[in-house]
């Protein structure tokens, strides 16, 4: 292989409608380049351009997901207090034992019904 940077060639093959590949590699270098050159996987990317979006793109993924997070987690903790308490995780476990009690209640309303229908089926 060449002493050549290995670009990202971000082209999978096109679709039937688009065969065409891009003009431009993904660093915007200009010039012929030979196969080799080219890649479309980033772990045989040598590019220091191309190296560098790429990092910038993760950088701000990485802070998007962040602000996602810190959002979802104030909607979370806005919930939290709306409900009484002072931290989610005593939320989540008083809500987690009111399911409960109520999945009891309900088994014992079944067993009920179920005992008032087995007691007048000889009205029906």
């Amino acid at each position: 292989m060449s002493g050549r940077a290995v670009h990202l060639y971000p082209w999978d093959g096109g679709t039937e409608a688009d065969q065409d590949p891009p003009e431009h590699v993904y660093c915007g270098t200009d010039g012929d380049m030979a196969d080799e050159q080219l890649t479309n996987d980033w772990r045989y990317v040598t590019c220091k351009r191309c190296l560098n979006i790429h990092e910038k793109e993760l950088a701000a993924r990485a802070a998007d997901d962040r602000d996602q997070k810190i959002k979802l987690f104030d909607e979370a903790q806005a919930i939290t207090i709306t409900l009484g308490h002072r931290n989610i995780s005593t939320a989540i476990k008083a809500l987690l034992r009111e399911r409960d009690e109520l999945r009891h209640e309900r088994d014992n309303l079944r067993l009920d019904r179920d005992g008032l229908l087995e007691a007048g089926a000889h009205l029906l």
